[in-house]
Parts: structure tokens; sequence; C-alpha cells
């Protein structure tokens, strides 16, 4: 019988062998350490065997330097395919046939891939963005050839433009009103309206679709008002199906009595209580049983979420009764071996109303007639100062692209030119790059040669600060992207790891990680890999508890424990990763006093050192003498002394 190891290795070969079909498009989760680049070039290869022209396949990556990476691995590849280069790893020799082809292909086509490397689309999606924005014409007004900014710089612009709106308090028109109430629903503290309406600003790309205007007609706005309400009672839908999916039998029998019984002693009280007093059986899914639901994690968790460990009168169980106390303080007992139920019924309390009151929905027409006030004022600072960033560009591309019921010119052409899109780190797609591949794809038919391929670990996902979506993920896997549907497909082999870290892996994420996937809350569960025969044996992970110790004992140890390793693997290389930068000054410093040598970056900087900063400060005195604060630097520093 197969052990569990060559089994998960021979589904991890098939899942390869799987992927290298051009002909089918595929999601595949790719773990640390599996290989995903390796996998994404050979797909890239092959694909020039079906291609007229190298610019029909568009390789889409997340980053700058993953770009430059696959592009450079493609060349190499290319480069010893024409040397001759052999290798005796089975998958590198599929990359180099691959690359062996594509030279025989360009051959015959004359492409001269390897003299013009720059016919090779490989890119990241802001990259794509301000391609595809600037197929606009300029009268289109997407900013796509200004200079684009980085994140801090915006910060201050998306305040002005935020703060450039209660300008508009002067006028007598709607947008007056729309400022005055959201301006009257935060107390009149403009602090606190400009820090909002500037962080909303920066997303702007996932509510713009939905605001449009802003100029909401009466019929408009309760058709928006039954959309958002119906998604929200999804929402508490789903999240109460996960509670039902994770209830204990027993405690379905059990619970309703005892919740009666509490219930009917709490009911003067607590109202909410009310809804248990009929102590009728567990079974509402709906969003109408959130409420009851509610009050049943307010009767067994703890406001932390745990399960109560005492009862009183407080929750309905006086000290004389008739041993509904002792029973129910037994399910309590029990409740602790249960924490997928307990986590998914404490979850219940973070959900939202299922329903806005109206002076709340009153508030968001306000606030929806006034975000595309916000965005006037921020194109305006934009067109201004000769700059935009990547959200605007974005938006450009999306209107250039249209949708995929209505695609614009430039997606009817990028349809023409595009039949090949490969993406990496798909996890770390937000919902605006979601619909660009939506876009990118719209009108494509099963069977037409035309193909997608996703590539990403969710259990990797660590963007969402910039808006990235694991559910994305999940949802493309189950569903497609627009009209394409993907195979799935789970990578199995790590290729980095020693046996003995891959079986800590496995054991300790699997109770880390959920059960199973859930796109509502963006937990994946736990994908188990394999080592590869060579790293059989090797690995370790050894824990050093510092309890109770502060961060100077927590940096002795670290660095004592890289100082052995130092000691016992001479030229190796050594990671070290820390929570925060925080933890880093005492680290460092230990790892100086043992004479270990280390590189960061952006963090032990020269620039911070007391003996730089003073000669800085004499530079800037003698190049400019009316530096005050360059002298007075000066006047403190070790040679002069003044205090």
């Amino acid at each position: 019988m197969a052990t569990e190891q060559e089994r998960l290795r021979a589904d991890d070969l098939r899942a390869r062998d799987a992927a290298l079909d051009i002909h089918r498009s595929f999601i595949v989760q790719a773990p640390a350490g599996s290989g995903k680049t390796e996998l994404l070039i050979q797909r890239y290869l092959k694909l020039f065997a079906v291609v007229d022209e190298p610019e029909e396949i568009l390789a889409i990556t997340f980053t700058r330097k993953a770009a430059a990476e696959m592009r450079l691995r493609v060349l190499e590849a290319l480069e010893a395919a024409q040397a001759g280069t052999t290798s005796d790893s089975p998958h590198r020799r599929v990359t180099a046939d691959a690359a062996a082809d594509v030279l025989r292909r360009d051959a015959v086509c004359g492409w001269g891939i390897v003299e013009n490397p720059g016919r090779m689309r490989i890119m990241t999606l802001d990259a794509l963005n301000a391609s595809v924005a600037r197929m606009l014409p300029l009268t289109a007004g997407t900013g796509a050839h200004a200079t684009i900014v980085e994140d801090s710089q915006m910060l201050s612009l998306h305040r002005d433009a935020a703060a450039a709106t209660l300008d508009w308090l002067a006028a007598d028109d709607d947008n007056a009103q729309a400022v005055r109430d959201v301006l009257a629903h935060v107390d009149g503290h403009t602090g606190i309206y400009v820090e909002q309406l500037a962080r909303l600003l920066a997303s702007r790309d996932q509510w713009l679709p939905f605001v449009g205007s802003g100029r909401l007609s009466d019929a408009d706005a309760a058709r928006l008002r039954a959309s958002l309400e119906r998604e929200l009672a999804d929402i508490a839908a789903r999240a109460l199906a996960g509670v039902q999916h994770s209830l204990p039998r027993w405690l379905a029998g059990s619970l309703p009595p005892l919740a009666a019984y509490a219930a009917a002693n709490l009911r003067q009280a607590d109202p909410g209580f009310a809804l248990l007093a009929d102590g009728a059986p567990l079974t509402g899914a709906a969003a109408g049983d959130l409420a009851r639901w509610l009050a049943i994690a307010t009767l067994l968790l703890t406001a932390e979420g745990s399960p109560r460990r005492r009862l009183s009168v407080l929750e309905g169980f006086p000290p004389a009764d008739g041993g509904e106390k002792a029973a129910m303080q037994g399910v309590l007992d029990q409740l602790g071996e249960h924490p997928e139920f307990v986590a998914a019924l404490h979850a219940l309390r973070d959900l939202p109303p299922t329903r806005y009151p109206d002076d709340q929905w009153a508030t968001l027409r306000s606030l929806f007639r006034l975000l595309p006030v916000g965005i006037y004022e921020l194109r305006r600072l934009f067109a201004a100062r000769g700059v935009t960033d990547y959200v605007e560009v974005a938006l450009g591309a999306a209107a250039a692209l249209g949708t995929t019921d209505a695609p614009g010119n430039v997606a009817l052409l990028l349809d023409y030119t595009v039949r090949h899109v490969l993406v990496d780190e798909m996890q770390d797609t937000s919902k605006s790059q979601y619909r660009l591949l939506e876009a990118l794809t719209a009108g494509w038919e099963p069977g037409d040669g035309r193909t997608l391929f996703c590539v990403g670990d969710p259990m990797q996902s660590i963007y969402r600060f910039r808006n990235a979506e694991v559910m994305q993920f999940l949802r493309a896997r189950e569903h497609g992207i627009g009209g394409v549907r993907l195979e799935p497909l789970v990578l199995r082999q790590n290729f980095r790891s020693g046996e003995r870290l891959v079986d800590w892996f496995n054991a300790t994420f699997a109770n880390v990680l959920p059960l199973r996937d859930d796109p509502l809350a963006g937990a994946v569960a736990y994908a188990a890999s394999t080592p590869t025969p060579a790293l059989a044996g090797q690995g370790e992970c050894t824990v050093y508890p510092c309890f109770g110790s502060g961060v100077e004992r927590e940096a002795e140890e670290g660095a004592a424990v890289v100082a052995k390793l130092v000691a016992a693997h001479p030229g190796e290389s050594i990671a070290v990763l820390v929570r925060s930068r925080t933890q880093l000054p005492n680290l460092l410093r230990q790892l100086r006093a043992r004479r270990v040598a280390c590189q960061s970056v952006d963090i032990d900087r020269l620039t911070d050192l007391p003996e730089i900063l003073d000669l800085l400060a004499l530079t800037r005195a003698l190049v400019h003498p009316g530096d005050r604060v360059a002298w007075l630097g000066l006047l403190r520093s070790p040679w002069i002394g003044l205090d």
C-alpha cells in the first residue's frame, strides 16, 4: 500500500503534467517551495509552439521584481538551449525541452526572441493597466501620461481632496447638502470627516462601480438598498450555514430546553432572550434567525468568544433550580471540545445588521452623493500637479476595456492580439483586478484555442491592506473567471524544505488553519505537502522559549542561536525574521557584539548612525552657513560638545 508521501507525490506529478496541457485553462494552488515559477515558465515556453507571435501570450505578475525574474529565467532557459546545456533534474529537462522547441519555432517564424526579449509580454498588473490606459485618446482624461506617485505621497493628496470638498458648503445645491449631512453625521468634526473621506478615496476603485455619479433617484436608491440588504442577508445566511454545519448533534438536542429555561428567567432583564423562550429546535439558518443565534452566543460564550466556565443568575440560572444549572454546566464543559462550532458562533457577533435603519440609509445616500465630489476634487489636484496614482490608471484601463457584456474598443483590440493569459500570485488580486481579468477574457468561448492559467497560494495571501481578497481565488476556483471555467490543480511537492520541516508544517498548520475553505471569512484550509526524495531526513525545527523575558533577553537568545549556526555552517546564508522593526535594534546590537556580519535593507541605515548625522551636519553647515539647524547640530557634535 502506498504511503501518504507517495500518494501526494503521485498527485503532484499528475497535476504538473496536466498544467502543461496548453489547450486547457487551469487555476493552480502552489504552496511555498513547490516550484510555481518553474511551472509558469514551462507553460509560457510551451505556448510559443501554438502562437503566431510572442505578443499573443500575456504573463501577469504581482511585482516588478517577479516580472524581471520570470523574464530573466525564460531567457536563461533559451540561452541554455542554444548552448546545448542539459540537466539531470526531471523538471529542468522539461524546461530545457520546451526551450528547444521555442528556438525551433523561432527559427521558422523569425522572431529573434533571444535578441529581442522586449517582445515577451511579462508585466505587472499595474504596468498592464498603464499600457491599456495609454491606448485611450488624451481627451479621455485618464491621466495615463501623468507621473504616478507612490502610496505615501498619495495620502496627502487624498486628504487635500477630502478637505477641498468642504468648500462646497458655500454652494446652494445637492452637493452642498451632501457635505452638510455627512459632516453632521460625524458631529461636525472636520478632522474625522477628512480622514474618513480620504480613506474612501484611496479605495475608490472598489465602490465607484456601484456609486457612479451619485445622483440616485428615489427608485434607484430603493433598488440599491434592496440589493445591498440582500447581500447582507446572504452574508448572514452563509455564516449561519457554517454554524449549522459545525453544530454538534448532542447540543442540538440538549440546548433548546435549557435555553428556554434561561430565557424565562431573563425575559424582563434582557428582552433579546425572549427569542429562545419557545424552546424551538436549532434548525434556522436564514438571515431572520441571526438574532436568535446571537442570543445563543450570549448564553454560551464570553465576550472574548470562549465557552463560559460558570453560570449565575445573570445568565438565567439562579442557585436554586431543578437541576437545569448542572445540566447547562455539563453542556459548557463539553463545548470546549468543539472549537470549530465555538469559533463560528462567536464570528456571528461581527456580522453587520441585515437591514439599514432609515436614518443610516439617508446618511449613506448623502455619502453616495459626496463621494463623486471627492473624486472630482482629487482629479482636479491630479491635473494641477501633473500626477496620478495606480488606482486612477486602473480605472482608466477598466474604462478602456469596458465590461464583459459591453467590451470597449481597446478590449476588442486586446482580444485580437492576446490569446493566452498567465497570472502569477493570483491570491493577491483585488476585486478591481479580478474585474480586469474578466474584461480581458470577455467573449472567450470553450474550445476556441484561448486559455487562462492562474497560479497562487491562498495560504500565503498577505496583501489585504492593499485590497487583495483571497476569496477571489476561492471563487475563481469554483466558478471560473467571466466565461472561462478553470480546472483546479494542487501542487504537493516542496523542493525547498527538508523532510522534517515539511512534516512539521503538515502537523502544525493543519491545526492552525481552518478545516475547510470559507470564502466569506477569507479562510483557507491547509493543503498538505510532501518533500522531494532528495531532501529526505533533512531539516530541523527548534523552539527556544523565552517566556516572561523582555526584548533584550530575546535579542540575546536570538543572536546566540545565529552565532552558533554561523559557526556550524560557515559560508551558508541565514535569514532572520522579526515581527516588527522595533525588535531589530537590540538584535543587531547583539550580533555586532558577537562579530556576526549581517545585511539588512532599509533597517539599519548609515544615515541613522550618530557619526554619520554629525558628518551630514558639518557638510550642510559648510555648504550653507545660514543653515541654523546644521550649525546647532555641529555645536552639539562630539568634537565641540556643547549641551
